[in-house]
């Protein structure tokens, strides 16, 4: 053989040697993709073992953060241009030591750290109502913004609903909200053997609007006197002419009765969870989802540990509202081994949507504060069949909505493969985590040993981090992941769950345990593996894949 032949052959030999391991790489390095991945020895990740630590990050919020405030009742939250405007029964009623008989806002940025901004509503000195300030809602209208909220003149008075006007969210609001209209009696005055409350808003798809509220009473003649020791209250609705007129002929139209399904109902009680203690249906807050109306509501005495969250849908918005088989959708149900020790006296909910996501905003009770009321947050969703379900309520770190973050989950959008899942893999990305041992059976289930589930996107994704949801039960549970493998190149080891999400003392998971691991930078990848090994079945609720959006 020749010397250029030899030549020849040795140096297509190296050319062959070099070309052969990038043909093997995966579709991160396919010559037909205009993307190649490639490694940056910079990239590491961070896995966070307290939700504590994880809130120094820009991309999570717990609401344990809220122990220490704002301590705000019935809260309702308000977004505009990036800030939170969050409103609620005056700190006279949730806040030991407190006088303030006023409406106060708080703001924050970011659903973690909150800016007292003061009074926002103080009632004029010739103003009708001097007590109770209660519920304040705020929607903005045109160029206006009305807050809907519930007073009393004196400390016996009866209890109505008003409007006040601002033109800023931070106030300051006042009783006049148009000509001719002063602050020297309620807007929506029933008359004195109709004392109402928690007033809310709904405009419908086609502008009208609706004023939804509570009946506050003894029985369906009897007036309340004005000093909320009923033991019974129903929710109502009537159409608007204005946001501040009810609408010429409307009458309200009772929507609920206690521990009935429908208005009608009678017989034997099928929502016996709303009759623990006391008997009320209040904090009404309406949305539409689908053509269908969702009436949702609290129900119990909102001291007890009992107060929880139901709804009710219609096909329009002043009924006829059937509520619910999966009641109640947050919240002790008294038929149910409950889990949430931490939290209880869950309610007065409202639901914020902020671009395509969706989140619950409602106060808990703290027991470590002498139950003291303090605001609360939470994802929620719908399923497949038009049940709605609450992601809470959770005191470990939750990923922000997008709007404050600018990171998504997109683990819905991945071509997913499993290995070793025996059941329930598509309950993996349903957007539902382990809120409770009630939803157990909606949890994917590992068989043991080795388990993988791979994710592959059609396009590659700027992704920052995986949280990886526990199960609900203990006894299913588990304590780290063997390995997350993001792209091709970013392999972490023994991701573990954040320590305080479970109790080994009592055998307890916490709503929203996961394991997270956060990137200090994001990478551009196809993929993403995560392997379980576990001597015994083991069950996982839900995986976010985080990424910014291209």
């Amino acid at each position: 053989m020749n010397n250029k032949l030899i030549k020849g052959i040795s140096l297509f030999l190296v050319i062959l040697c070099v070309i052969c391991p990038l043909a093997s790489c995966s579709k991160d390095n396919d010559s037909n993709s205009p993307f190649k991945e490639s490694y940056d020895k910079s990239v590491v990740g961070t896995n966070y073992l307290t939700s504590a630590k994880a809130k120094e990050s820009l991309l999570y919020y717990y609401n344990k953060l809220y122990k220490n405030g704002p301590y705000v009742g019935d809260p309702f939250l308000y977004y505009e241009d990036g800030t939170f405007y969050l409103y609620g029964t005056t700190r006279l009623y949730v806040k030991p030591g407190s006088t303030v008989e006023a409406f106060e806002v708080y703001t924050s940025n970011d659903l973690v750290s909150w800016e007292d901004g003061g009074e926002c509503f103080t009632p004029a000195r010739t103003d009708w109502c001097t007590s109770r300030l209660w519920a304040p809602e705020v929607y903005k209208i045109g160029d206006k913004y009305y807050m809907y909220y519930t007073a009393a003149n004196g400390a016996n008075g009866v209890l109505h609903g008003s409007v006040a006007v601002a033109d800023s969210p931070l106030g300051p609001f006042t009783n006049k909200v148009a000509d001719g209209v002063n602050g020297r009696k309620p807007l929506f005055d029933f008359g004195n053997d109709f004392p109402s409350i928690d007033g809310t808003l709904f405009t419908d798809d086609d502008g009208k609007m609706y004023y939804f509220f509570v009946r506050d009473q003894i029985g369906d003649n009897s007036s309340s006197g004005g000093n909320n020791s009923t033991a019974r209250s129903t929710l109502w609705g009537v159409e608007l002419e204005n946001p501040y007129t009810i609408k010429e002929g409307a009458t309200p139209v009772k929507l609920t009765e206690v521990g009935r399904s429908t208005v009608d109902e009678t017989g034997k009680y099928t929502q016996e969870w709303e009759r623990q203690q006391g008997q009320w249906n209040e904090g009404p807050f309406v949305i539409k989802h689908d053509g269908t109306y969702y009436l949702t509501y609290s129900a119990n005495y909102f001291g007890s540990k009992y107060y929880a969250v139901g709804y009710a849908t219609s096909s329009s918005p002043l009924g006829t509202y059937t509520k619910g088989d999966n009641l109640p959708i947050m919240g002790i149900n008294p038929e149910e081994d409950s889990n949430w020790t931490y939290f209880n006296g869950t309610g007065h909910a409202m639901f914020l949507s902020i671009e395509d996501e969706m989140y619950m905003v409602y106060h808990t009770l703290l027991p470590e504060k002498n139950n003291f009321r303090h605001f609360t947050i939470d994802s929620v969703g719908f399923r497949d069949n038009g049940e709605l379900y609450i992601n809470g309520p959770t005191v470990t770190s939750q990923n922000l909505p997008f709007a404050v973050s600018g990171v998504m989950n997109i683990a819905d959008k991945a071509e997913l493969k499993t290995n070793n899942i025996t059941s329930g893999e598509e309950y993996l990305t349903d957007g539902q985590i382990n809120a409770s041992v009630v939803y157990k059976e909606l949890e994917a289930v590992s068989g043991g040993g080795l388990s993988t589930l791979t994710f592959t996107f059609e396009n590659p994704w700027d992704i920052i981090g995986v949280m990886v949801y526990n199960s609900s039960s203990y006894d299913t549970s588990f304590t780290s992941v063997k390995n997350i493998k993001i792209g091709e190149y970013y392999s972490f080891d023994d991701v573990k769950v954040m320590t305080d999400s479970y109790e080994e003392r009592s055998k307890q998971v916490y709503s929203g345990s996961a394991a997270i691991l956060e990137l200090n930078k994001a990478v551009k990848v196809y993929s993403v593996t995560i392997t379980f090994e576990s001597d015994s079945p083991i069950q996982i609720s839900e995986i976010k894949i985080l990424a910014k959006k291209p």
